[in-house]
């Protein structure tokens, strides 16, 4: 099982100095390493763009909608003339159809022959497929010989992380590949896969061992790896009832490319974890600091000329009874953080007791406001709820009783502190 770097604590990280940094004044450095953050931020928070290109007839939509899991993209020689199709996660089916210079436009569910009609740049299909919060899936146009499909092909593989080649294997690897492919930028080609189709048919899968020697001569260091492919019989074995046939799936290629496929989009995501990292530990991270510690400085060279203001502007406030119901209940919510397995009954029985505790030391009047008489009955009120709290279930009894403990404390705030009877500076 192949898992996916988790990113969401770099993300932070990096949203955290973004934040910090926007309303700074400008400067070239720090405009660069905002820059840098930002598209940190982007790369790790996106799914890792899986592209699938070839010359015409190489099967990499078929091969597309395999790894899709879904029937979605037109396939075959009559096909549907369609431009880029990205295939991305949605928590419901759609169709966006997009152009460079406009806004898009989206229909629900999978349109796309309504979407290819409005003559789009490029067709998004959302897909509520697990897989696809991780990998987006990019059908390239076919190119074909050396004409000027050949120029959008490479275009578009600027927008993918890692791409999959798709060849013929009744003719594999064409010189008219080979040409397109060494234009290739070699980030790309060392994080890519060579795709060898239709090798169920038995003119391809007969000579299959001579293609692979050949091809391994002959690509170099062209692509990461060569994975021979029998779609049609990969889609069949996964679709058989009831559960899918493992081992035709394996034997046909399916297996090993799903895992490659994986393997290079985790190998991304880990090098885009490792970049942000480097930079966050050199650059963001001890900028963040500095800034922060001049802010704290500054916040602690005006504190004590408030607080000394304040001080001198009122007289000293005492109460002791909110000091001691804060002391209290704030040693219950600490056995209720230490015992992860604490029984809800066992913390509102606490709560009732001390609201029941503080109730009659209310009773007595004396440190209270003798306008807050009516205090002593909230508490006896809030000992009965507490009570009636412990024969219900569930989460809802803990987060009430919570409810009414914040609430008694704004009473006590209210009704039990007083001024400190104090001498005067000029004691008279």
């Amino acid at each position: 099982m192949i898992e996916f770097p988790g990113t969401e604590q770099e993300v932070r990280k990096l949203e955290r100095f973004l934040t910090a940094t926007e309303n700074l004044p400008s400067d070239a450095a720090l405009d660069k390493m905002r820059e840098r953050a930002l598209a940190h931020a982007e790369r790790l928070s996106n799914a890792v763009n899986i592209g699938f290109a070839g010359e015409f007839g190489a099967g990499k939509s078929s091969l597309a909608n395999m790894l899709a899991g879904a029937d979605i993209l037109p396939t075959g020689p009559q096909h549907l003339k369609l431009p880029l199709v990205i295939v991305a996660y949605a928590d419901a089916p759609e169709t966006t159809v997009g152009w460079w210079d406009k806004e898009p436009k989206v229909y629900s569910g999978i349109a796309l022959e309504k979407a290819a009609a409005d003559d789009p740049d490029f067709i998004s299909v959302g897909l509520n497929t697990p897989a696809l919060q991780e990998i987006s899936l990019f059908d390239l146009p076919g190119s074909g010989a050396l004409d000027d499909t050949y120029k959008p092909t490479l275009d578009l593989l600027s927008y993918v992380d890692c791409a999959i080649w798709c060849t013929n294997g009744t003719n594999a690897w064409r010189e008219t590949e080979r040409h397109l492919w060494t234009q290739v930028p070699q980030e790309l080609r060392s994080n890519s896969l060579l795709a060898v189709t239709h090798t169920d048919l038995p003119p391809v899968r007969d000579a299959l061992d001579r293609v692979l020697g050949r091809l391994e001569k002959e690509i170099g260091d062209m692509f990461r790896a060569i994975v021979p492919i029998g779609t049609p019989v990969a889609v069949r074995a996964m679709a058989q009832e009831p559960e899918p046939d493992f081992d035709l799936w394996e034997t046909c290629g399916g297996q090993n490319l799903a895992e490659q496929v994986l393997e290079i989009a985790s190998a991304k995501r880990m090098a885009d974890l490792e970049a942000a990292q480097k930079d966050l530990e050199a650059e963001f991270l001890p900028f963040l600091t500095s800034i922060e510690g001049h802010k704290e400085e500054a916040e602690q060279t005006e504190a004590p000329s408030i607080h000394a203001t304040l001080e001198s502007a009122l007289p000293p406030l005492e109460n002791p009874i909110l000091e001691d119901w804060l002391a209290a209940i704030a040693s219950i919510y600490d056995d209720l953080r230490e015992s992860s397995d604490i029984e809800p009954a066992a913390f509102l029985n606490s709560c009732q007791e001390i609201v029941e505790d503080f109730a009659e030391r209310l009773e007595q009047g004396h440190e209270i406001t003798p306008d807050a008489d009516w205090i002593p009955g909230e508490f006896e009120k809030a000992t009965d709820l507490l009570l009636l709290l412990q024969f219900e279930s569930g989460d809802a009894p803990l987060k009430d009783a919570i409810s009414i403990l914040a609430q008694l404390s704004d009473n006590l705030a209210w009704a039990g502190s007083r001024v400190e009877s104090f001498q005067t500076k000029t004691g008279t």
